[in-house]
């Protein structure tokens, strides 16, 4: 489970006051409404998204037209970085589950920024390590792992992002998730039938509640997870 905490990203810039500034004045802010596609795949990969609010879906379609969800980008994330550092197509899409509002960085203003600034070249560095790692684990999992295990460490790693500390979780840190069955299924290579089945099971182990009037799987006991 390294990679997961690995990926644990909080807010980019944390520690990078200055290069958060200046990565800003070069920027273009937007707002962006449920659902819209920032990017799509495929289109060309030149420019790179900091994330000041809500949440994107990160995602590429199958030879055969389906839709795997890769990652989903959370509030302080930047995101179409390895595409735009790189010089090459998009291979994944991004699209809003949620009102966004983001910077918009071009692929040239943010190569000056990095060439002048060595933290935030390292930042980049240490972000795109933690991916690709995540990236591995997850296909160790879906090659070795039963779906009830790929589901609970999703489960977990999803719920990292409330900045919280497993080791001193209580009853209080209940986690939200809002995510569709059809979206783990699609994250954990599974289908909604056998999700809905072992959200079932977790349920009645204690370790989650599904709030079916809100849409959304309450986290009861993280650590329980793993």
């Amino acid at each position: 489970m390294d990679a997961l905490w690995y990926l644990h990203e909080q807010d980019f810039f944390s520690g990078l006051n200055a290069e958060k500034k200046a990565f800003i004045s070069h920027s273009k802010k937007r707002s962006i409404k449920r659902n819209v596609y920032l990017f799509s795949q495929g289109e060309a990969g030149d420019s790179v998204f900091y994330l000041e609010s809500g949440e994107v879906r990160i995602s590429r379609l199958t030879p055969h037209g389906k839709e795997s969800i890769v990652f989903i980008r959370h509030a302080g994330e930047l995101f179409g970085l390895a595409e735009a550092i790189g010089g090459v197509a998009r291979t994944c899409s991004a699209q809003a589950i949620s009102a966004c509002r983001l910077y918009e960085i071009q692929r040239m203003e943010l190569e000056e920024l990095l060439s002048r600034h060595w933290a935030l070249s390292r930042r980049v560095m240490e972000v795109l390590g933690g991916r690709l790692r995540y990236l591995g684990e997850q296909l160790g999992n879906l090659m070795s792992c039963d779906v009830t295990t790929r589901l609970s460490r999703l489960l977990f790693y999803l719920s990292c992002y409330k900045q919280m500390d497993p080791e001193v979780w209580n009853a209080s840190d209940a986690i939200p998730v809002k995510l569709t069955q059809e979206q783990m299924a699609s994250m954990i290579g599974s289908c909604q039938q056998t999700v809905s089945a072992v959200l079932k099971q977790f349920e009645m182990e204690g370790l989650i509640r599904v709030s079916r009037n809100r849409r959304e799987i309450i986290i009861l006991k993280p650590v329980s997870l793993v």
